[in-house]
């Protein structure tokens, strides 16, 4: 993951293998909250275009990964991409902006991947 930190926690068994740990109950918790803090924090990073520009030109690849590989958070995940359009020129927009600008009669969206 690209977010590193330590927690601490002394419900965690100790003297038990890694395999044991990763089911771990508490553990499942932990990441759980963890993946939460970070989604919020991130979708309030979002409200500022130019702080959130810095941070989506550094991890863009981890929150696209993250929406192939975390399914229960990948509307939220999602939400925060960003992408290139005709309009847009240099500048990247999130797909609710784009549908907000879409011309009356619009049903489709037509993209080229690459």
């Amino acid at each position: 993951g690209f977010v590193k930190g330590i927690v601490d926690s002394e419900d965690l068994p100790l003297n038990i293998s890694r395999e044991m740990l990763q089911q771990n109950k508490i553990l499942k918790v932990i990441r759980k909250n963890i993946v939460k803090k970070c989604l919020e924090m991130f979708t309030e990073l979002a409200e500022n275009k130019d702080d959130y520009n810095k941070f989506y030109e550094n991890f863009a690849k981890n929150l696209k990964l993250g929406v192939h590989e975390d399914a229960a958070n990948r509307t939220k995940l999602a939400d925060l991409l960003r992408y290139h359009t005709t309009k847009s020129g240099d500048e990247m927009t999130s797909l609710k902006d784009y549908v907000t600008r879409m011309k009356e009669g619009q049903n489709n969206i037509y993209y080229i991947t690459g």
